[in-house]
Order: structure tokens, then C-alpha cells, then sequence
């Protein structure tokens, strides 16, 4: 899976695709769109942790993964993102944050 991600962000980026392009080829999981969601919602890993009924270290789990997945480096990316992506926020209305 991460060599079929690594060839199409190399492919994205030598036809000049977009960087908006690129982070919608990035398949978050629905659990890190719930944290994501959250984030971009101003709550902390333990105020997500007692939403989504998570420990604080699944929630830090998810977090990194989301920074590693869309090469972030800060939650505050994470929450610019998800605010500034019109498919992002379709996605995230769609989703129950109390669905596991």
C-alpha cells in the first residue's frame, strides 16, 4: 500500500498536479476523519479521547498518523485543512462521530 501512495504522490507531482489534488488522494480512515474533525474543532487529545471513547494514546495514535499520511507538521495544519477542503467537509458531515 505505501509503494502504490509513494508512486502516485511521485506521478502527481512530476505532472504538476496540485497540492489540494494530492491531499484527496490521501485516504484517511474514518476514525482519523472523526480526530480530524475534532481538531479542526479546537479539542484536545483528551477531549477527543472521552468523545470518541479512545484513550489519550489511541487518539495521539490516530493524530500521527494523520500528520504522517497528509505531510503535516502541526494539528493546527490538521484544522486548516479540514476547514479549507470542500470534499474534506462533505466527508466529515457525513460521519457520526460517535460511530466506531
Amino acid at each position: 500500500m505505501a509503494g502504490s501512495l509513494f508512486s502516485q504522490i511521485v506521478e502527481r507531482a512530476i505532472n504538476g498536479t496540485k497540492n489540494d489534488d494530492l491531499m484527496e488522494a490521501v485516504r484517511m480512515t474514518k476514525r482519523e476523519r472523526q480526530v480530524a474533525e475534532l481538531i479542526a474543532d479546537g479539542h484536545t487529545n483528551k477531549e477527543i479521547g472521552q468523545t470518541l471513547h479512545l484513550s489519550t494514546y489511541t487518539v495521539k495514535s490516530h493524530v500521527h498518523n494523520i500528520l504522517e499520511k497528509m505531510a503535516l507538521h502541526t494539528r493546527i495544519q490538521i484544522a486548516k485543512y479540514a476547514y479549507s477542503n470542500k470534499a474534506y467537509k462533505e466527508t466529515a458531515d457525513s460521519v457520526s462521530l460517535l460511530d466506531n
